[in-house]
Protein backbone atom coordinates (compact mmCIF):
# COMPACT_ATOMS: atom_id res chain seq x y z
CA UNK A 1 0.00 0.00 0.00
CA UNK A 2 1.37 3.52 -1.06
CA UNK A 3 2.10 5.82 1.96
CA UNK A 4 1.19 9.14 0.93
CA UNK A 5 4.23 11.43 1.45
CA UNK A 6 3.07 14.52 4.08
CA UNK A 7 3.18 18.43 2.27
CA UNK A 8 5.99 19.74 4.44
CA UNK A 9 4.75 22.93 3.48
CA UNK A 10 2.07 22.03 5.15
CA UNK A 11 0.58 24.89 7.76
CA UNK A 12 3.75 26.98 6.82
CA UNK A 13 1.42 29.63 6.20
CA UNK A 14 -0.86 29.67 9.58
CA UNK A 15 2.83 29.38 10.94
CA UNK A 16 4.30 32.84 9.81
CA UNK A 17 1.00 34.45 9.81
CA UNK A 18 1.13 33.50 13.46
CA UNK A 19 4.60 34.43 14.16
CA UNK A 20 3.54 38.29 12.57
CA UNK A 21 0.77 38.65 15.37
CA UNK A 22 2.72 37.97 17.75
CA UNK A 23 6.13 39.74 17.31
CA UNK A 24 5.10 41.98 14.40
CA UNK A 25 8.11 42.12 12.02
CA UNK A 26 11.08 42.43 14.45
CA UNK A 27 13.31 39.99 13.63
CA UNK A 28 11.58 38.56 10.84
CA UNK A 29 14.08 38.30 7.90
CA UNK A 30 13.26 40.45 5.22
CA UNK A 31 12.72 37.71 2.69
CA UNK A 32 10.32 36.21 5.20
CA UNK A 33 8.58 39.41 5.52
CA UNK A 34 7.98 39.54 1.29
CA UNK A 35 7.00 36.32 2.08
CA UNK A 36 3.98 36.91 4.27
CA UNK A 37 3.11 39.91 2.00
CA UNK A 38 2.73 37.37 -1.55
CA UNK A 39 0.59 35.46 0.94
CA UNK A 40 -2.10 37.79 -0.38
CA UNK A 41 -1.52 38.34 -3.55
CA UNK A 42 -0.91 34.71 -4.52
CA UNK A 43 -2.77 31.82 -3.42
CA UNK A 44 -2.03 28.26 -2.70
CA UNK A 45 1.76 28.69 -3.72
CA UNK A 46 5.03 28.14 -2.11
CA UNK A 47 5.92 32.20 -1.49
CA UNK A 48 9.15 31.92 -0.12
CA UNK A 49 10.99 30.92 -3.13
CA UNK A 50 9.00 33.96 -5.21
CA UNK A 51 10.45 36.04 -2.14
CA UNK A 52 14.42 34.89 -2.86
CA UNK A 53 14.08 35.69 -6.55
CA UNK A 54 12.52 39.00 -6.37
CA UNK A 55 15.02 39.96 -3.90
CA UNK A 56 18.02 38.14 -6.10
CA UNK A 57 16.77 39.85 -9.41
CA UNK A 58 16.58 43.11 -7.57
CA UNK A 59 19.36 43.43 -5.73
CA UNK A 60 17.63 44.32 -1.95
CA UNK A 61 14.40 44.55 -0.28
CA UNK A 62 13.88 47.80 -1.12
CA UNK A 63 15.22 47.29 -4.39
CA UNK A 64 11.85 45.37 -4.56
CA UNK A 65 9.91 47.63 -2.79
CA UNK A 66 10.47 50.64 -5.41
CA UNK A 67 9.92 48.15 -8.46
CA UNK A 68 7.27 48.76 -10.91
CA UNK A 69 4.23 46.50 -11.52
CA UNK A 70 5.28 45.54 -15.33
CA UNK A 71 9.08 44.63 -13.23
CA UNK A 72 7.93 42.19 -10.77
CA UNK A 73 5.20 40.18 -13.09
CA UNK A 74 8.36 39.19 -14.96
CA UNK A 75 9.47 36.99 -11.96
CA UNK A 76 8.41 33.28 -12.39
CA UNK A 77 5.51 32.82 -9.54
CA UNK A 78 4.43 36.60 -9.69
CA UNK A 79 0.92 37.24 -9.88
CA UNK A 80 -0.64 41.31 -10.90
CA UNK A 81 -2.39 40.97 -7.30
CA UNK A 82 0.76 40.55 -5.90
CA UNK A 83 2.72 43.05 -8.32
CA UNK A 84 0.48 45.96 -7.42
CA UNK A 85 0.07 44.80 -3.76
CA UNK A 86 4.34 45.15 -4.10
CA UNK A 87 4.14 48.19 -5.92
CA UNK A 88 1.72 50.13 -3.48
CA UNK A 89 3.53 49.49 0.23
CA UNK A 90 5.50 52.93 -0.39
CA UNK A 91 2.97 54.82 -1.63
CA UNK A 92 0.77 54.15 1.11
CA UNK A 93 3.29 54.77 3.66
CA UNK A 94 3.88 58.72 1.97
CA UNK A 95 -0.13 58.96 2.45
CA UNK A 96 0.24 57.94 5.73
CA UNK A 97 3.16 60.13 6.49
CA UNK A 98 1.60 62.78 5.02
CA UNK A 99 -1.43 62.61 7.33
CA UNK A 100 0.58 62.16 10.51
CA UNK A 101 2.43 65.30 9.68
CA UNK A 102 -0.36 67.09 8.35
CA UNK A 103 -2.05 66.36 12.33
CA UNK A 104 1.05 67.14 14.27
CA UNK A 105 3.60 70.02 15.33
CA UNK A 106 5.97 68.81 12.71
CA UNK A 107 7.05 72.40 11.87
CA UNK A 108 8.52 73.13 15.24
CA UNK A 109 11.89 71.49 14.35
CA UNK A 110 13.92 71.91 10.90
CA UNK A 111 14.66 67.89 11.76
CA UNK A 112 10.92 67.35 11.51
CA UNK A 113 10.50 69.16 8.40
CA UNK A 114 13.11 67.64 6.68
CA UNK A 115 12.17 64.13 7.95
CA UNK A 116 8.15 65.37 6.22
CA UNK A 117 10.17 66.40 3.16
CA UNK A 118 12.29 62.73 3.07
CA UNK A 119 8.64 61.21 3.25
CA UNK A 120 6.99 62.57 0.23
CA UNK A 121 9.90 61.98 -1.92
CA UNK A 122 9.62 57.83 -0.88
CA UNK A 123 8.43 57.28 -4.90
CA UNK A 124 10.60 59.48 -6.66
CA UNK A 125 14.64 60.44 -6.81
CA UNK A 126 13.89 63.55 -8.92
CA UNK A 127 14.63 66.80 -7.63
CA UNK A 128 11.92 68.49 -6.39
CA UNK A 129 11.12 72.40 -4.67
CA UNK A 130 8.13 72.59 -2.18
CA UNK A 131 6.40 74.87 -0.66
CA UNK A 132 5.34 74.25 2.56
CA UNK A 133 2.74 77.03 4.21
CA UNK A 134 1.75 78.21 7.49
CA UNK A 135 -0.88 80.00 9.10
CA UNK A 136 -0.14 82.96 11.40
CA UNK A 137 -0.08 80.55 14.41
CA UNK A 138 2.56 78.89 12.21
CA UNK A 139 0.26 75.59 11.62
CA UNK A 140 0.66 73.50 8.65
CA UNK A 141 -1.76 74.04 6.14
CA UNK A 142 -0.27 72.91 2.95
CA UNK A 143 2.76 71.70 0.85
CA UNK A 144 2.89 72.02 -2.50
CA UNK A 145 5.61 71.28 -5.07
CA UNK A 146 6.53 74.75 -6.98
CA UNK A 147 9.18 73.36 -9.12
CA UNK A 148 10.96 70.39 -10.31
CA UNK A 149 14.62 69.82 -12.34
CA UNK A 150 18.76 70.21 -11.65
CA UNK A 151 18.77 74.04 -11.01
CA UNK A 152 16.68 75.86 -8.48
CA UNK A 153 16.20 79.34 -9.83
CA UNK A 154 14.92 77.95 -13.26
CA UNK A 155 12.31 75.29 -12.19
CA UNK A 156 10.58 77.41 -9.32
CA UNK A 157 7.15 78.24 -10.91
CA UNK A 158 6.63 81.55 -9.71
CA UNK A 159 3.42 81.64 -10.89
CA UNK A 160 2.99 78.60 -9.43
CA UNK A 161 4.05 79.81 -5.74
CA UNK A 162 2.06 83.02 -5.93
CA UNK A 163 -1.13 80.64 -6.49
CA UNK A 164 -0.29 78.52 -3.42
CA UNK A 165 -0.33 81.03 -1.32
CA UNK A 166 -3.46 82.81 -2.41
CA UNK A 167 -4.97 79.31 -2.53
CA UNK A 168 -3.50 78.29 1.37
CA UNK A 169 -3.67 81.74 2.77
CA UNK A 170 -0.02 81.60 3.99
CA UNK A 171 1.30 84.02 6.67
CA UNK A 172 4.79 82.29 6.07
CA UNK A 173 6.37 79.79 4.07
CA UNK A 174 9.40 77.18 4.31
CA UNK A 175 11.22 75.88 0.89
CA UNK A 176 12.23 72.83 0.60
CA UNK A 177 14.00 71.19 -2.01
CA UNK A 178 15.90 67.50 -2.16
CA UNK A 179 19.43 66.76 -3.72
CA UNK A 180 19.22 63.27 -4.37
CA UNK A 181 22.47 62.43 -5.16
CA UNK A 182 24.75 64.91 -3.74
CA UNK A 183 25.21 66.74 -0.17
CA UNK A 184 23.04 69.07 1.26
CA UNK A 185 25.39 72.60 1.23
CA UNK A 186 23.49 74.93 -0.73
CA UNK A 187 25.13 75.63 -4.51
CA UNK A 188 25.81 78.99 -5.37
CA UNK A 189 22.51 79.02 -7.92
CA UNK A 190 20.47 77.57 -4.63
CA UNK A 191 21.49 81.03 -2.40
CA UNK A 192 20.58 83.22 -5.41
CA UNK A 193 17.40 81.69 -5.41
CA UNK A 194 16.41 81.53 -2.05
CA UNK A 195 17.32 85.51 -2.46
CA UNK A 196 14.63 85.72 -5.43
CA UNK A 197 12.09 83.90 -3.39
CA UNK A 198 12.35 86.22 -0.53
CA UNK A 199 11.87 89.18 -2.76
CA UNK A 200 8.68 87.64 -4.50
CA UNK A 201 6.79 86.50 -1.36
CA UNK A 202 7.65 89.96 0.18
CA UNK A 203 5.89 91.52 -2.18
CA UNK A 204 3.12 89.44 -1.50
CA UNK A 205 3.03 90.49 2.51
CA UNK A 206 4.28 86.34 3.17
CA UNK A 207 7.27 86.05 5.32
CA UNK A 208 10.18 82.97 4.00
CA UNK A 209 11.31 81.41 7.20
CA UNK A 210 13.72 78.75 5.88
CA UNK A 211 15.19 77.11 2.76
CA UNK A 212 15.37 73.34 3.74
CA UNK A 213 17.75 70.91 1.72
CA UNK A 214 17.65 67.19 1.64
CA UNK A 215 19.03 63.95 1.17
CA UNK A 216 18.48 60.59 1.78
CA UNK A 217 20.82 60.53 5.07
CA UNK A 218 21.01 64.74 6.09
CA UNK A 219 19.51 68.06 5.69
CA UNK A 220 21.00 71.41 6.32
CA UNK A 221 18.68 74.74 7.36
CA UNK A 222 19.70 77.72 5.52
CA UNK A 223 17.89 79.82 8.29
CA UNK A 224 19.93 77.75 11.07
CA UNK A 225 23.35 78.25 9.23
CA UNK A 226 25.38 81.32 10.42
CA UNK A 227 26.83 82.48 6.91
CA UNK A 228 23.31 81.97 5.06
CA UNK A 229 20.45 83.07 7.84
CA UNK A 230 21.07 86.94 6.62
CA UNK A 231 18.78 86.01 3.64
CA UNK A 232 16.12 85.56 5.54
CA UNK A 233 16.10 89.11 7.51
CA UNK A 234 16.13 90.77 3.77
CA UNK A 235 19.88 91.44 3.30
CA UNK A 236 21.55 91.45 0.21
CA UNK A 237 25.33 90.53 1.19
CA UNK A 238 26.76 88.19 4.22
CA UNK A 239 28.29 90.20 6.59
CA UNK A 240 30.50 87.27 6.82
CA UNK A 241 31.38 87.44 3.21
CA UNK A 242 33.85 89.99 2.08
CA UNK A 243 32.43 92.93 -0.57
CA UNK A 244 35.38 93.09 -2.48
CA UNK A 245 33.57 95.75 -4.76
CA UNK A 246 33.05 98.23 -2.03
CA UNK A 247 36.78 97.80 -1.04
CA UNK A 248 38.12 98.50 -4.45
CA UNK A 249 36.11 101.73 -4.06
CA UNK A 250 36.79 102.43 -1.00
CA UNK A 251 40.90 102.14 -1.54
CA UNK A 252 40.31 104.08 -4.82
CA UNK A 253 38.70 106.99 -2.80
CA UNK A 254 41.43 106.82 -0.46
CA UNK A 255 44.49 106.79 -2.96
CA UNK A 256 42.37 109.90 -5.01
CA UNK A 257 42.14 111.47 -1.36
CA UNK A 258 45.92 110.99 -0.84
CA UNK A 259 47.14 112.49 -4.70
CA UNK A 260 44.98 115.45 -3.74
CA UNK A 261 46.74 115.73 -0.53
CA UNK A 262 50.03 115.55 -1.65
CA UNK A 263 49.00 117.92 -4.60
CA UNK A 264 48.02 120.39 -2.20
CA UNK A 265 50.73 120.22 0.28
CA UNK A 266 53.04 120.59 -2.78
CA UNK A 267 51.60 123.60 -4.15
CA UNK A 268 51.60 125.01 -0.45
CA UNK A 269 55.54 124.33 -0.58
CA UNK A 270 55.90 126.11 -3.80
CA UNK A 271 53.96 129.25 -2.78
CA UNK A 272 55.83 129.28 0.49
CA UNK A 273 59.19 129.03 -1.36
CA UNK A 274 58.23 131.63 -4.06
CA UNK A 275 56.74 133.89 -1.24
CA UNK A 276 60.76 133.51 0.56
CA UNK A 277 62.37 134.22 -2.91
CA UNK A 278 60.73 137.89 -3.26
CA UNK A 279 61.24 138.72 0.25
CA UNK A 280 64.86 137.88 -0.48
CA UNK A 281 65.21 140.06 -3.67
CA UNK A 282 63.51 143.60 -1.59
CA UNK A 283 66.05 142.91 0.98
Amino acid sequence: MEVKKENPHKGHREKVKARYLVNGLNGMPQHNVLELLLFFGIPYKDTNEIAHKLIEHFGSFSGVLEAKPNELVKIKGMTENAAILINMILPLYKQYAIDLNAHSPCCDSSEKLAEYIRNLLLDTNDERVFAICFDYKRRLIGCKIIGEGDIISSTVDYRRLAEVLLETKANSIIIAHNHPHGITSPSKDDIEATKEIFRFVSTLKVRLLDHIIVNDTSYLSMAETLHYAYIFSGMTNSPFERDYDSEIETAKKELEEKRLRENRERCQRLLREAEEREKKKKK
